[in-house]
């Protein structure tokens, strides 16, 4: 049974899950866009284009998983899969169908849930709208970050802020908590049985600095209560003392999670969208110390950047749209402080935020597209620094980047 383990944000990556986009994405009208969390409809062929290019880059650097294999392979065992099915049936009416759905191939049901499984037929639902679920597509779900996360060997299960996302929290808590190469040792925080209006928390508010270092964004998605219930549950299960930077955001559309303004690019830098996280009207930061006995103190940090380094980690910034605010806050719409790091000084970010590209150069990172190495005319093992680079206007455009996109299980220590 492998194990998994997340101690950094950079560590090499070892094993990684990720969505790739289907038919669910174009499941939305455009009234609908909005409420399933989307900046626009967004077409699946020119999506599947550019995501196709960030799989295959990742598949010469690690291990990766697909969702619905992994959905697949949990939902074999009758027992399993019928505790999941009470689990969705729980916030989803399909209670009536539990047999229907009971009957299916593993590998059907697990396309359906993430396809969305239709209002029954002659239903007043399907009666008074065609285009009418009883577990509504899962437009979102390759941004694979926001419906869990893994700290150190442990489970974070989203609370979602949406109920569009609830049924993705429920798949990677079930997956997370069954599937033998992928069980957590234990869960931090139960996000579908925590939730309600005071308490939420999501995967793309979570930063893993270190094995005893976080940083967690209160957010529209993220509240203060679900921040401390996750600093005292990990100092619990790690039996040691830790430390959580609590960064209140803006509750703006632009900065849902804090991975959209502050990601861990290397061992000494991190890349940041200066306004929020240096800049005179940036929001306040709170460290948390949390104790093995669940006891928290709390105290004021000047900056994130200046938390972290009184706590031994300094970070260098790189600003996220160079020096000129225009770009800072176009490109940052792009997600262009979203980078992911798949060893120290390693990341991928999205080619369109050439600004941001020109910052990392400044800073010795050497920009490549993903295309040199898929074509085999690149090494990454080769680069000391590295950013690769690829295409994403209409990934962007469904609100989030690299790091949104993808899950880590596993990363070698650093």
């Amino acid at each position: 049974m492998a194990t998994l383990g997340i101690e950094s944000e950079i560590g090499v990556l070892k094993r990684l899950v990720l969505h790739t986009p289907g038919p669910e994405i174009e499941a939305m009208t455009p009234a609908e866009a909005e409420q399933d969390l989307y900046n626009d409809i967004i077409p699946l062929g020119a999506v599947r284009k550019e995501y196709d290019r960030l799989h295959a880059f990742l598949d010469l650097v690690t291990k990766t998983y697909e969702l619905v294999d992994l959905l697949t392979e949990t939902l074999a065992d009758a027992g399993d899969r019928f505790d999941f099915l009470s689990d969705v049936a729980r916030h989803c009416p399909i209670r009536s169908r539990l047999d229907k759905l009971m009957a299916l191939k593993p590998a059907d049901l697990a396309r359906l849930m993430i396809r969305g499984i239709p209002a029954p037929e002659g239903s007043l639902s399907s009666i008074l709208k065609t285009h009418s679920f009883s577990s509504r597509p899962l437009p979102n779900a390759y941004f694979m970050r926001d419906s869990a996360a893994i700290i150190g060997d442990c489970l974070m299960s989203a609370a979602t802020a949406y109920d569009v996302r609830l049924v993705e929290s429920i798949i990677t808590r079930f997956i997370f908590t069954r599937h033998p190469d992928f069980k957590a040792r234990a869960m931090i925080f139960d996000g579908p049985a925590e939730r309600n209006r005071y308490v939420t928390a999501e995967g793309g508010d979570i930063l893993v600095l270190g094995p005893r270092t976080m940083a967690i964004g209160v957010s529209e998605r993220t509240t203060p209560a679900a921040v401390e219930t996750i600093a005292r549950n990990t100092a619990r299960l790690k039996g040691e003392s830790i430390t959580v930077f609590a960064v209140e955001l803006p509750r703006e559309r632009a900065t849902i999670h804090l991975d959209m303004v502050f990601t861990m690019i290397d061992r000494d830098a991190a890349l940041v969208y200066a306004p929020i996280i240096q800049g005179e009207l940036r929001k306040r930061v709170i460290r948390i110390d949390a104790d093995p006995e669940g006891r928290l103190v709390h105290s004021e940090a000047a900056s994130l950047l200046e938390g972290l380094k009184d706590s031994g980690l300094d970070l260098e910034p790189v600003a996220c749209g160079g020096g000129m605010p225009l770009y800072q806050e176009r490109e940052q719409w792009l997600s262009g402080s979203n980078s992911f790091a798949f060893a120290p000084g390693k990341i991928l970010t999205y080619s369109c935020n050439s600004r941001t590209l020109d910052a990392l150069d400044s800073a010795g990172f050497s920009v490549v597209p993903a295309g040199e190495f898929i074509s085999g005319n690149a090494d990454a093992t080769s680069y000391k620094r590295l950013a690769v680079s690829f295409d994403g206007i209409e990934l962007a455009r469904g609100g989030g980047g690299a790091r949104c996109m993808t899950l880590p299980v596993e990363r070698e220590p650093l």
